[in-house]
């Protein structure tokens, strides 16, 4: 049936130009995406009494596991079909070109040889040309490639398997048993299920490759007894797959689970690299215009060279996974491959793929097969929207981020956080709160330049001039209150229609986010089932299913610090003034790439620009590049390559006005703690005590007030620095757009979600964060990165308000922007005025000597108190530091020596090894260390007061 199927869909699977409807601008698994399995091998871990030996490998290849001749041959072959089809078609050059095609191995010899093979077919005229390859240096930590990487989380989920009885009665029945029991005794090692998939493996290598002796040497080989064998290991196969049948186990979908975690990691990178490409043709987000570099805009072929596992796992996410049902062990031969073409369609410029898959060992009379029909989400056509491939994506594998993969996971019993998506919510948490924080939708450019390319008579859209919403950006923010009404009002959080008692909406007093706010709303709660006459007026010409949902602000934005990031502030601008005279800054500024693009800049327009108001011209640039985009293509000056050195020179910038100093102190100042509590202290304090109001409301309802009682909703419209302060301050800055791109600010629609839950068990409170990058994003929990939070999705409410406390202005923002760091900010004098209080009442304190001893010791190295547990060792010697030691000696011990651990003794003071602090409190007084010193000798990291 499935053959019959695959001849029917052939009918598009030659690669063409001339199709009527479609136009491909990409074709890899991404521009084409190109994932095939390794050619031909030795056998990885041939048995105990194996005969063959390495030498006899090598006469064939390379040895044991590595590629044998056949293999590379098998490549060379496919390489020349994707030269048939991709390169002659006059899709790909006739020359190979390293930023139009790319290849990604897993770090393995057999697929890195397999991608050289591989291009020798597709450019064989390249003479010495060396094949630019991407190899992860470590093949365990590679999960995008390799579904075996290094993952604790499957493997608990794999062992949680095995207690399934469809898993229990293939390896308990007596059949399974006794054939272990016979492999064990022809190979000389103990055959079990995890080991078993060896010796059909290396049998199968060996039959092949020595078919003449073969024989011989393995007397007691039969046919009957190797299709049992792969019998069984098509089973476990299939059970590694995570194609189980009963599939849940106290309420958890073991099969999805496995699935997520095996093909989470590539899928994601597909549709990462196919929006990345569609962004850059559309201009439609601020993301494409950022990262659309030449890079993207030329790359339209990007292959993996991995294994029959990985290519499995992707036909098993596309619910193909009996494609290869007939192949040995039921996963695809050798070079085997799958590609995704990725087209956009002439009428409407809507986006669509294809899925083409390559069987060499198939007897079809077509070599390349367009299994797209097959796909079920797909319906039987031929091209199938990119829509579900996304959905696809995010039905089953969303929240695929490297650092949760190998988070160990406990089994679910009580309140366990540990297996988690985005909307696995655990039934014992009710959410009770929710706070949004967006950015507006995409706009005009701020203002005029000299020599602007661009007439300010142009700007037409919403409601003309500069900084306005356009169309586009209320479209952003229409998709964006969509995503927001089915999270929150389809699942029954929020009514069906606006309610002014549930819902608060708060704007920055600016047009485009207080017009963000009113689209925002109506993607959320225009409705039919509003009610004419109640909800709205029910006469001719008002649009039926509107409310008006009212926009709030707090004044001008110079004056609103919670909403706004950039509110007046002489403060900051005097701790900015201190941070510039810093190492790392004034190594910034000048660097040659500095000097040479202001220089370049002020010439062109006519005016001096520094990485003070730099942004100005790269903002311009941006934004007319997606409405204005030949005009800009039309200067002299303009080139990708121009756009690429301003976009690197601008990140940093933007880092550094957010306060994200490294090192944090310049003058004995902690300037990025302190600027940070400028920009975004106030928002986080803001929401902090909301959540904290909402809290104390549910743990004793007869005390709330009717507003808080009935809130459950509040959303604040706002900025990109905004957005990225809060971030900064949750630490959460590089979700943004990775370390590589550090200092980026958040694109259009960006948002950030705060959910506020209760425990009904322990009537505890948990948050969870979420943030999504644009509207062609998913929200994705990113909670787990948050320290503190020990990468669990929901985490304790007090390590939040820990946060707002630690980033709390001292005073009223209004007057502590009045207040100008001196004497009273600098580190080293608040610790020696500490240490000389006249006050020894206070050396009875526990309290009191924390924050000394924390102070002063954190404050020469980067120390979170969550590790400070146990006894101050030696990180040369196991013998504690002793008694008798003064805190002078402690202090300068732990200069040089890593602090290890504290210890509370029973009788409530803080010591180290039974040292007791009374004995050498007379010392205090007399403390002096030049932490000034200290500084440039970068031990001094950060300060933190508990």
């Amino acid at each position: 049936m499935l053959i019959a199927l695959l001849i029917s869909a052939r009918i598009l699977a030659t690669f063409s130009f001339s199709d009527d409807e479609f136009d491909l601008v990409c074709v890899q698994a991404v521009r084409i995406l190109a994932l095939w399995r390794h050619g031909d091998r030795a056998p990885q871990y041939p048995y105990v009494n194996d005969k063959f030996t390495e030498e006899d490998w090598k006469r064939i290849g390379s040895g044991i596991g590595q590629l044998t001749y056949t293999g590379v041959k098998q490549h060379i072959t496919l390489g020349e079909s994707i030269r048939e089809r991709y390169v002659k078609s006059g899709f790909l050059p006739e020359s190979f070109d390293k930023d139009v095609i790319q290849f990604r191995s897993t770090n393995r010899n057999r697929t890195i040889l397999s991608a050289e093979a591989n291009f020798l077919g597709m450019y064989p005229n390249e003479g010495r040309v060396k094949l630019p390859i991407t190899v992860p240096k470590n093949y365990g930590d590679d999960c995008i490639n390799n579904v075996m990487c290094k993952c604790n989380r499957r493997d608990l989920l794999q062992k949680m398997a095995r207690e399934l009885e469809e898993y229990k009665e293939v390896m308990d029945d007596s059949d399974t048993i006794s054939l272990f029991s016979k492999l064990s005794e022809i190979t000389g090692e103990t055959v079990n299920a995890e080991n078993f998939w060896r010796i059909p493996d290396t049998l199968r290598c060996e039959k092949k490759n020595f078919p003449y002796v073969f024989g011989q040497i393995n007397p007691w080989y039969s046919r009957e007894l190797m299709e049992t064998m792969e019998l069984l290991n098509t089973k476990i196969n299939r059970f590694t797959s995570g194609l189980y049948r009963s599939r849940n186990i106290n309420g958890l979908d073991i099969s999805k689970e496995i699935k997520k975690l095996r093909a989470g990691p590539l899928l994601s990178d597909i549709i990462r690299r196919m929006t990345q490409k569609l962004n850059c043709l559309n201009q439609e987000s601020r993301s494409s215009r950022m990262i659309c570099s030449q890079n993207i805009r030329k790359l339209k072929y990007h292959a993996y060279s991995s294994h029959d596992m990985t290519l499995y796992s992707l036909l098993t996410s596309l619910d193909l996974q009996d494609l290869t049902s007939s192949e040995i062990g039921g996963w695809p031969t050798y070079a085997s491959s799958l590609f995704i073409e990725l087209f956009v369609r002439k009428s409407d410029k809507l986006p669509f793929f294809r899925v083409i898959y390559r069987n060499p060992s198939s007897s079809l009379p077509s070599e390349f097969l367009n299994i797209t029909p097959l796909i079920p989400k797909c319906h039987g056509l031929s091209h199938c929207s990119f829509k579900t491939f996304e959905n696809i994506h995010n039905d089953s594998f969303r929240r695929m981020q490297s650092i949760l993969i190998n988070v160990i996971v406990t089994l679910i019993v009580g309140f366990s956080f540990g297996i988690d998506t985005n909307d696995d919510i655990p039934s014992e948490l009710e959410l009770i709160f929710v706070h949004t924080i967006w950015r507006h939708g995409d706009r005009s450019q701020e203002g005029h330049l000299n020599n602007d390319p661009v007439d300010p008579t142009k700007w037409i859209e919403g409601g003309g001039g500069y900084g306005q919403l356009t169309p586009m950006g209320m479209e952003q923010q229409y998709k964006l209150g969509k995503k927001l009404r089915d999270r929150y009002v389809s699942t029954g959080f929020l009514h069906n229609f606006y309610d002014s008692q549930q819902v608060y909406i708060r704007s920055t007093d600016v047009n485009r986010t207080i017009n963000s706010a009113i689209s925002n709303m109506l993607g959320m709660f225009s409705s039919s089932s509003f009610r004419p006459g109640v909800d709205y007026p029910d006469i001719e010409g008002w649009p039926r299913g509107f409310m008006p949902v009212p926009i709030h602000s707090s004044g001008p934005p110079s004056e609103d610090c919670v909403a706004s990031a950039f509110c007046s502030c002489k403060r900051r601008n005097a701790l900015l003034d201190i941070a510039h005279k810093g190492e790392q800054f004034q190594k910034f500024i000048n660097s040659e790439n500095y000097t040479n693009i202001t220089s370049q800049v002020s010439e062109l327009f006519n005016t001096t620009f520094t990485f003070d108001n730099l942004w100005q011209v790269h903002d311009a640039i941006m934004i007319q590049l997606i409405h204005f985009r030949e005009i800009v293509y039309n200067q002299t000056w303009y080139s990708d390559e121009f756009f690429q050195n301003l976009d690197d020179l601008e990140r940093p910038s933007k880092a550094f006005v957010s306060g994200l100093f490294d090192p944090p102190i310049v003058d004995g100042i902690n300037v990025r703690k302190e600027i940070l509590k400028t920009r975004g202290g106030p928002l986080i304090n803001d929401i902090s005590d909301r959540m904290r109001t909402m809290s104390q409301c549910k743990h004793v309802p007869e005390k709330c007030d009717v507003y808080h009682k009935n809130l459950k909703y509040y959303a604040y419209s706002t900025h990109d620095h905004t957005v990225f302060a809060l971030l900064a301050v949750l630490g959460l800055e590089a979700v943004v757009a990775g370390e590589e791109r550090y200092g980026e600010w958040p694109d259009y629609a960006s948002d950030i979600l705060v959910e506020l839950f209760q425990n009904d068990t322990d009537r505890s409170f948990y948050f969870r964060v979420l943030y999504q990058k644009n509207t062609f994003s998913e929200f994705e929990v990113v909670t787990p990165l948050i320290h503190g939070c020990g990468s669990r999705q929901f985490c304790n409410i007090k390590v939040f308000e820990d946060r707002a406390k630690e980033f709390r202005p001292d005073r009223p923002m209004k007057e502590f922007c009045e207040i100008l760091p001196g004497e009273d900010s600098r580190v080293n004098r608040w610790i020696k005025n500490v240490f000389q209080s006249p006050d020894r009442s206070t050396a009875n304190n526990f309290k009191w000597y924390l924050s000394v001893l924390v102070s002063a010791v954190l404050s020469v190295v980067d120390v979170e108190v969550s590790d400070l547990v146990g006894v101050l060792v030696d990180s040369n010697h196991t013998e504690p530091v002793t008694e008798g030691v003064s805190l002078e000696v402690l202090l300068a011990y732990k200069i040089h020596k890593p602090l290890r651990e504290w210890n509370l003794r029973d009788d409530g003071h803080l010591g180290f090894s039974g040292l007791n602090l009374d004995a050498v409190g007379s010392q205090m007084s007399g403390l002096s260390v030049d932490l000034d010193l200290l500084v440039e000798e970068s031990f001094l990291k950060r300060t933190r007061t508990y």
